[in-house]
């Protein structure tokens, strides 16, 4: 039984299967596992199989990644794929017959102030050093909104900045026609193909809430509600000009002409 609401079915679907098949794609992207930063993977022979030499055998060996928690406070800035760490610490010296209590390990955050050539502005921005160590491999802030991997930003102002972007780089909206070759040539392996490249550059960076709502606008301006009245007159009046075509309309003025008490 569905309490709240219709159950999504073919009758009925779920209004987020109309949004767009590439933004689909890039929500899958999202979900993708992204790059370990609080710990190092083991290294294995194949998978998380390693073979012991003394043994003489091949064994498992346990990686899991470490859980990472993003708060809402890191989609306000870029922290380089750094999170909130959950987990343990042992008990104090003097007291090692306790049990091991809860601690949170949070990233050291500060304020730095970047330059995107791209939108010729400056951004003061909450970030990590992790963040500054990108952007410096990176050559650039640019270079490493737009070259790094979706699922590695772990921040929605990041994404919107990259959708800003590549709409920027798309429709060259650029002062100066030397500075937007120069952007163009530069950045042209973080475009889109051609042909569908400007639609899905307006669907990057969008939350789902942000996306289902642009999707009721894009559904309300092509399905406007015509009045019945409206509908009607247009009728009466596709009628009236069949009938003045076929002299229809003429005769049945001169028959009303002669039918009229004030002749």
């Amino acid at each position: 039984m569905v309490r709240f609401g219709r159950k999504p079915s073919w009758s009925f679907p779920d209004f987020k299967s109309r949004l767009p098949d590439h933004y689909y794609e890039y929500q899958n992207r999202l979900q993708r596992p992204s790059t370990r930063v609080h710990d190092i993977a083991a290294k294995t022979d194949y998978l998380d199989l390693v073979y012991n030499k003394d043994r003489h055998k091949v064994e498992r060996v346990a990686d899991t990644p470490i859980p990472v928690l993003y708060p809402p406070e890191a989609d306000v800035g870029i922290w380089g794929g750094e999170g909130v760490v959950k987990g343990y610490i042992k008990p104090r010296k003097y007291f090692q017959a306790g049990q091991p209590r809860p601690f949170y390990w949070f990233p050291h955050l500060k304020r730095a102030v970047f330059y995107s050539e791209i939108l010729d502005k400056y951004f003061r921005v909450i970030c990590t050093r992790r963040t500054l160590e990108l952007v410096d491999n990176h050559y650039g802030f640019d270079s490493y909104i737009l070259r790094t991997e979706v699922q590695d930003l772990k921040s929605q102002l990041a994404l919107s900045l990259r959708r800003l972007m590549l709409l920027t780089l798309i429709r060259k909206n650029f002062k100066d026609p030397e500075h937007c070759e120069e952007m163009v040539n530069k950045y042209k392996d973080c475009l889109i193909p051609f042909f569908t490249q400007e639609e899905e550059a307006e669907w990057l960076g969008l939350s789902v809430r942000d996306a289902m709502v642009k999707q009721k606008i894009i559904d309300a301006k092509n399905n406007k509600p015509i009045p019945l009245k409206a509908t009607l007159t247009q009728e009466l009046i596709e009628e009236l000009q069949k009938m003045k075509d076929s002299g229809e309309f003429d005769t049945i003025m001169k028959d009303e002409q002669k039918d009229s008490w004030i002749n």
